[in-house]
């Protein structure tokens, strides 16, 4: 059959867009894991390296890998979603599936019995069918690309959650007991985690460790010199990737209160590793938070 045979879809109306994207929504939110999950998924599938790294200290390079390997896993995931939402689309949506009907009625009634015709057959009818819903797979492909792009901040996040339960350490976070309940302490939507929890931050602030997360810093961490003004905490640790911290923005950021937590390679820089407001994954995960654990245990 024709492509000029069949019903093509140039544009979903508003009502059909909507009703897609909340599909969309529904199974992404059930076929792909949230990025910690991804996280514990990398370390369990290369447990070798990334467990050989982190039983050995060595987090920076772990924290490199865990990037590089939860989203791969992701791309996994995301690979057998955009599968399941292609073939639930002649399903759910009446215009692909009539589309589809008309195909498959014309693929059966040329009752094909050479394999080649066959093939060249099924071929030009998966064409005409993915040309003829285009829209859909537009608006799929849309959704993925910013899937992935507020997922790459979200990713470090989950990989830092993940070494917290790795390592044993308690922790509440906002993605794990709600903005409110931050924001009834007076933490802003900045603070991503509190250790070893609100009920701690409640009796003693000052033996808790306040985190933030960036992936890359730019001019974003001078909201969390307001955050540290605003909310009267004495310190927040910024934990983040970015490889280009400059020797002024990191004096800025310790005369705020700011305790800059990097990868070792940053912190072995120059200009950075003199500064005792400047500290490495390793430090931050094996001296700080057990220094800090050990005031909670007494």
């Amino acid at each position: 059959m024709k492509t000029e045979e069949i019903e093509v879809l140039f544009k979903l109306s508003d009502a059909e867009e909507a009703k897609f994207a909340d599909f969309i929504k529904e199974n992404r939110a059930k076929w792909i894991s949230s990025p910690k999950e991804n996280a514990r998924k990398a370390t369990e599938n290369n447990k070798a390296l990334v467990g050989g790294l982190l039983s050995s200290g060595k987090i920076s390079e772990a924290i490199i890998y865990l990037r590089e390997y939860s989203y791969q896993e992701y791309l996994k995931e995301e690979s057998i979603f955009n599968g399941i939402i292609l073939k639930e689309i002649s399903k759910k949506f009446e215009v692909p599936r009539k589309i589809l009907d008309k195909l498959s009625d014309s693929l059966f009634a040329l009752e094909i019995k050479s394999k080649k015709a066959f093939r060249s057959s099924l071929v030009e009818i998966f064409g005409n069918y993915s040309g003829a819903i285009s829209p859909y797979i537009y608006q799929l492909c849309l959704s993925n690309t910013q899937s992935r792009r507020s997922r790459a901040g979200k990713t470090f996040e989950g990989i830092i959650y993940f070494l917290y339960e790795y390592f044993g350490y308690s922790f509440n976070s906002q993605a794990q007991i709600g903005r409110k309940v931050f924001s009834n302490l007076g933490l802003g939507k900045i603070v991503d985690s509190v250790l070893p929890g609100v009920e701690a931050f409640n009796e003693r602030r000052d033996k808790t460790i306040i985190g933030s997360m960036k992936t890359t810093l730019r001019e974003r961490w001078q909201e969390v010199v307001e955050e540290v003004s605003r909310s009267n905490i004495p310190n927040i640790y910024l934990l983040t990737v970015d490889d280009d911290i400059s020797e002024n923005k990191a004096i800025q950021m310790g005369n705020h209160n700011i305790v800059l937590v990097v990868l070792n390679t940053i912190k072995s820089q120059e200009h950075l590793k003199q500064k005792r407001s400047i500290i490495d994954f390793e430090s931050y995960f094996l001296e700080e938070i057990p220094t800090m654990l050990k005031y909670w245990s007494k």
